[in-house]
Parts: C-alpha cells; structure tokens; sequence
C-alpha cells in the first residue's frame, strides 16, 4: 500500500497543535506515539493532509496525585502506566490492563491519550476508564473543557472531542480502602487485541458487596458497562457472585468479526466477567 503524500508539521505546544487542528479540519490528524495513526495509513484507512507531531509537547505527560484523584497525562506512555508506583497504588486496574496493551515495543511508543482518543472497541485502557469513570480534558483554539467518560466514546473509533480539540488530560478517583480490582481478557495470542475482556472493581462492607462496577470490551462499539450484574451482584456476600454472572450478558449484541463469532463471546462474557468480580472481591479483602 502506498502512502498519499502528506505535510508533516512538529507541534511546539498544545495552542498550536489546536490552531492547526482548526485550520486543517478533516485533513489533519494528530501524531504522538504512532502506534495507531501509522497502521492505519499504511493500511490506506486514513489520509490525512497534515499530520501534526504532538510527541515533544511538555506539561503533559506523567502521573500526577491531585486533591484525591490521580491525573494522567495524555502523552503518558503505556509502558509508565504499566510500572508507576502511584498508579500501582491507586489504580491498580490501571497498571494491569497497561500489561496487556500489545508488547514492551508498543507501551515504550504508544501513549494513553493516543488510545483513548483512536478509542478501539477491542482496547484495553478505555475499558477501565469506563470502569473508573474517568473525566477527561479536551483543549482546543477556545480553551479547555471537561468531558466525563460516559460522554467521550461514540462508536468505532470515534469520540466526541470536536475537529479542533486534543486529549490532555485524565482525571480518576482514587479508590482506596475497601475496593478491589480485576482484570481478565481472552486473546488469540498475546498482544493482540481482546476477543473480550472484562474489568471489575468492587467495594467490601460488612462481608458484602456495596458497589460493584463491571465493564466489558470487545462485544460492542466502545465498552460498556454491565449494569445488570452490578446490580445482581450488590449486597451479596462475595461467594455469590459468580453464580449471578449469567446477567453480564443482558442487553449485549455483539457481532461477528474475522477473530470471533457473536455466539462465541456472549458465551465467554460471564466467565471474564465474573472472574474480574471474584478478583476484586479478593483484592478488596473478600474471599470468592
């Protein structure tokens, strides 16, 4: 496949990549690790006009603790998200789905914002902001706005950051005593992307289970949360969970694709699901 020409322009700052942005509309696309703008040209799915290098942009990247959440930014790389003592502190549902996000070559390249924003139905780190109910910061040529997760995904590969915006920054609570987290995805082989995958994150009182929040990616157009599990789960002692995860998979149509039929992953909904939730109950102090 041959690559149409293209302007390449090296962004000095998050203003003038905006500037850019507005200028080009469509035509332009941002750059930043490559790991999913550069497949996709050379696949001949996207052609931009000009592509805007936003890698050396500073002030946003790294792991910031802020006033009870944790802040990310959008330049971090997967590879930092995978080994951040803070994160691994505070969000250890983070540093796991990092683990899985295709091999050390594409962590050490490949940036949060770059995955959320190119927004994969099959990705990992847009599950768990789903599951963490992350708020994220788009900037553009009027400045800066908030957008909280349940509003950021549309459909494949689409968000609802405007022609003229960029991600910047994530913004998650800190979930600390009491919760629990799991993770468990099925892969044709590692490093791909998930067949399904399924992240949990669960808070203990009292030997039952107070809150639950279950996500899943690969059976639709963004993740999704499994809403009837969460609830079938709530006020049930921890060992109970499992048997209720035949819920996970209501209100689900997921289709099929060249990796998996749609039968194939409503089957394995309830096993990922409720081995995320049995996860979390055990990392919340529970047993399972």
């Amino acid at each position: 496949m041959t690559i149409r020409p293209f302007r390449y322009v090296r962004a000095a700052s998050v203003a003038e990549a905006c500037a850019l942005l507005a200028e080009h509309g469509a035509g332009a696309k941002l750059l930043a690790g490559g790991q999913s703008l550069l497949p996709m040209m050379n696949l001949g799915l996207v052609e931009p006009e000009v592509v805007v290098d936003v890698g050396r942009i500073g002030g946003i990247e790294g792991v910031v603790e802020d006033d009870g959440h944790i802040r990310i930014g959008a330049l971090t790389r997967h590879r930092t998200l995978e080994r951040d003592p803070v994160v691994a502190a505070h969000l250890p549902l983070v540093s796991a789905a990092a683990r899985h996000v295709g091999n050390v070559r594409v962590r050490v390249r490949g940036t949060v914002g770059g995955s959320l924003s190119h927004n994969d139905p099959a990705a990992e780190l847009p599950l768990v902001m789903a599951v963490l109910e992350a708020e994220l910061t788009g900037n553009g040529p009027g400045g800066s706005r908030t957008i909280p997760w349940s509003e950021f995904p549309l459909t494949y590969f689409t968000t609802s950051l405007r022609e003229e915006e960029m991600l910047t920054w994530i913004r998650l609570p800190k979930l600390g005593r009491g919760w629990g987290f799991g993770f468990h995805e099925v892969v044709r082989r590692a490093g791909d992307f998930a067949i399904v995958a399924a992240a949990a994150a669960v808070r203990l009182r009292d030997g039952v289970i107070e809150e639950a929040r279950v996500g899943l990616t690969g059976v639709a157009d963004r993740p999704v949360r499994c809403t009837a599990y969460e609830e079938a789960v709530g006020g049930r002692p921890p060992d109970e969970a499992a048997a209720a995860s035949g819920t996970a998979v209501e209100g689900l149509e997921p289709v099929s694709d060249t990796f998996a039929t749609a039968g194939y992953r409503r089957r394995i909904v309830p096993v990922l699901a409720s081995r995320a939730v049995v996860d979390a109950c055990t990392g919340a102090g529970g047993t399972a």
